[in-house]
């Protein structure tokens, strides 16, 4: 999909659905070289991790789950460009569709992803501005998170007119604790 071959690559419990595993995959020259070298493994013994990993992929390719949390991506960006649009938002998405997110274009953004989560648990949604899909979100679950971030995108649009953000604030405000890296 993203035209991305890499030398290795790793993948853990959703392999699985949940379950403990982790599989390492990669090119022929990579993996024999680890033939010489002593690898410990937490789940050398556990049959339940692989035994969930075969059903999760032989599910996953009968339904076609990336397919279904792809378009359930593309969907929610494009109800959140109407909801930005509704309420004169700048909002910008980034990640994959089946990981979507937004930022809404200000220097209040943190202060906003706050109000967002806040704001979403009050409606009973444990939520932010960034969604991970599965192929359980249905209809009534995105048409609930939706009108609840209705709610407080009209906030932030009052907010980016004049309203103090900070008075709507009930806990401490989002950081960016990966800033100090960059």
């Amino acid at each position: 999909m993203f035209d991305v071959e890499p030398d290795m690559a790793m993948f853990g419990k959703t392999l699985g659905n949940g379950y403990a595993i982790t599989a390492v995959i990669g090119k022929r020259e990579i993996m024999e070289a680890a033939q010489s070298t002593f690898i410990s493994s937490t789940f050398w013994t556990e049959r339940i991790g692989p035994t969930a990993a075969l059903k999760t992929l032989e599910e996953m390719k009968r339904i076609k789950s990336w397919e279904i949390i792809t378009n359930k991506g593309h969907e929610i960006r494009k109800k959140w460009k109407k909801l930005a649009e509704k309420f004169n938002l700048n909002i910008e998405f980034f990640g994959i569709p089946a990981i979507s997110g937004f930022i809404i274009k200000s220097k209040k953004f943190f202060e906003y992803k706050t109000l967002i989560t806040q704001e979403l648990l009050k409606d009973s949604i444990l939520g932010t501005n960034i969604i991970y899909f599965s192929t359980e979100h249905n209809k009534k679950y995105i048409d609930k998170y939706l009108k609840a971030l209705e709610k407080v995108f009209c906030l932030i649009a009052e907010c980016e007119n004049g309203r103090n953000v900070k008075t709507l604030l009930e806990v401490n405000t989002s950081k960016n604790f990966f800033e100090r890296l960059n």
